[in-house]
C-alpha cells in the first residue's frame, strides 16, 4: 500500500536551506519543486521552491524524515494503518 505524505508548507518555510528530509531518504522519496509553474528566461524565486513526496512507492514507512524535520512538518500515513 503507497503511503500518504503531507507537508505543511507553513512550517516547512526554507526547504532548500534545511533539505534534512531530502538527505535523510535513500530511496529519494521526496523530492524538490516548486509551486508556480516554470517561466521562460526567469528565475524561480527562493520561497516558491517545495518539498513534496514524488516516488510514493519507493517508501518503506522507516519515518526518518518526519524525524528529522525540525519544524515537524512531515507526516506520513499509510492507510492499512502503521
Amino acid at each position: 500500500m503507497l503511503p500518504t505524505i503531507t507537508v505543511d508548507y507553513g512550517k516547512c518555510n526554507e526547504p532548500l536551506s534545511c533539505r534534512k528530509c531530502l538527505l535523510i531518504c535513500s530511496a529519494h522519496v521526496l523530492g524538490l519543486g516548486t509551486a508556480v509553474p516554470a517561466q521562460k528566461f526567469r528565475e524561480t524565486d527562493l520561497e516558491h521552491f517545495i518539498v513534496a513526496g514524488v516516488r510514493f512507492d519507493k517508501c518503506t514507512g522507516c519515518m526518518d524524515c518526519v524525524e528529522v524535520c525540525p519544524q515537524g512538518a512531515i507526516q506520513v500515513s499509510f492507510s492499512g494503518g502503521m
